[in-house]
């Protein structure tokens, strides 16, 4: 019985083995392909990202132009109100000196 056992065990170690040397075979080849499919999409995913930064920077540079109008606006209505207010204090400043 002990034989029986010991030679069914000395058959399965040596399938095993062998079973493990293939696999590792196709398990080698299969990271080749794996590696080579991972460098293919991050080829892929860094031209996607190049494209997104070239996009938010053209949008970047449309906000700025009209962040810069919205800004020169601000400046000529402030600059109206400014020479508004020095026009009516000049009016009232001669209608006060006019009635003293």
């Amino acid at each position: 019985m002990r034989n029986i056992l010991s030679a069914s065990v000395q058959g399965m170690e040596a399938a095993v083995a062998e079973k493990e040397a293939g696999m590792t075979e196709w398990n080698d080849d299969r990271l080749d392909e794996f590696r080579e499919r991972v460098d293919s999409i991050d080829r892929k995913v860094d031209e996607g990202f190049g494209m997104v930064r070239k996009e938010l920077i053209r949008i970047d540079q449309k906000i700025d132009t009209k962040f810069d109008a919205f800004y020169r606006l601000l400046l000529q209505i402030a600059v109206a109100l400014v020479v508004g207010i020095l026009g009516l204090l000049g009016v009232l400043i001669g209608v006060v000196g006019a009635q003293v």
